[in-house]
């Protein structure tokens, strides 16, 4: 049967009726928000950068927005459970990700279940830090020179921590591909397991976010002997970064930012990246992430989008070059 023309009409208008009924309970929700707790989901434990950041945010998000902020600690799957349960999330502003290179590096190397440009909500940036290596203190050297020159006298001699898929794994095949030499990766499921390892000089060489470096700087109990900046950290003036030593390729610093599910509204999106923006411009949580070695990054949700896409495409390339030696 035909329909007719009023029938279209009919069905049109309780379509657009329809629309426009949800654009304004969507408007009237970003308008009343928060009206609860919020929550910053975190990939990793406690005492991590991520962790650390999202903590000194909660707490100045919290006077802004007049809301709790609470931090949930989701470890697992190098990031991918807390990435998972946030991008499947209600997008109502009321869950976030405080996410890193590791949740990029997930995505790149085929081991996320999700695709963060595609199936999120950038929000702003949290901060900035870089990664340090460290040495024992009974290995014989004192710059990356003399690691590299040991290396070459003793090839696939030299081990290295690292993990599938993760930040040190690709450093270290960088720092082999770059200088010509061949250092094996030991895979470790945990930062305080490759450490013990490190002290113990059953490892030579240990990659880390220089936040979680500081403390093993600090009490001398292992070298911390070149950071990957375009500049030194600023906490940590004295150490030379990879790009003074001679290897460029090695300058990666690693972003924090938050993300949000698919489709939460510009309104509320805008109102958390202000919120962000606020508590980094705060001056005691400046110094507080500054004394960690998390550096101030500064940008909302168009940067973040772009960093994002402009990351991803940059790793992607270097993971089709790095095929690390694993060790047993």
């Amino acid at each position: 049967m035909a329909v007719g023309p009023w029938r279209r009409r009919a069905a049109i208008a309780v379509a657009m009726g329809g629309i426009a009924a949800l654009t304004m309970s969507r408007a009237a929700e970003a308008q009343d928000f928060p009206n609860k707790p919020i929550t910053i989901v975190c990939p990793f434990g406690p005492g991590t950068a991520n962790d650390i950041i999202a903590r000194q945010l909660a707490q100045d998000m919290m006077s802004t927005l007049g809301q709790s902020v609470v931090v949930d600690n989701r470890p697992g799957a190098t990031g991918n459970i807390a990435a998972d349960l946030v991008v499947k999330s209600r997008p109502d502003g009321y869950t976030l990700l405080i996410a890193s290179m590791s949740n990029i590096l997930n995505q790149v190397t085929g081991n996320a279940n999700t695709d963060l440009t595609k199936d999120s909500t950038p929000v702003a940036f949290a901060g900035m830090a870089l990664y340090s290596m460290f040495v024992p203190n009974e290995l014989p050297v004192n710059s990356v020179a003399d690691l590299v020159e040991l290396a070459r006298r003793q090839p696939g001699k030299l081990n290295y921590a690292g993990y599938v898929g993760g930040v040190p794994q690709f450093l270290g095949e960088m720092l082999n591909r770059a200088a010509g030499i061949t250092m094996v990766m030991v895979p470790y499921k945990s930062t305080p397991d490759a450490l013990v390892d490190l002290l113990a000089n059953r490892i030579q060489v240990w990659f880390t976010p220089v936040a979680s470096g500081i403390p093993v700087q600090s009490s001398k109990q292992a070298r911390m002997i070149a950071v990957t900046g375009n500049t030194r950290a600023r906490v940590l003036p004295d150490v030379p970064t990879f790009k003074e030593a001679g290897y460029p390729d090695l300058t990666v610093e690693v972003a924090y930012f938050l993300l949000a599910a698919k489709g939460t509204p510009k309104p509320i999106v805008d109102k958390l990246s202000d919120a962000v923006d606020r508590a980094l411009r705060n001056p005691k949580i400046k110094d507080t992430l500054m004394s960690q070695g998390i550096e101030e990054k500064i940008g909302g949700p168009d940067e973040v989008g772009s960093y994002l896409a402009g990351e991803v495409r940059r790793w992607a390339d270097i993971a089709k070059l790095s095929t690390p030696t694993a060790g047993k």
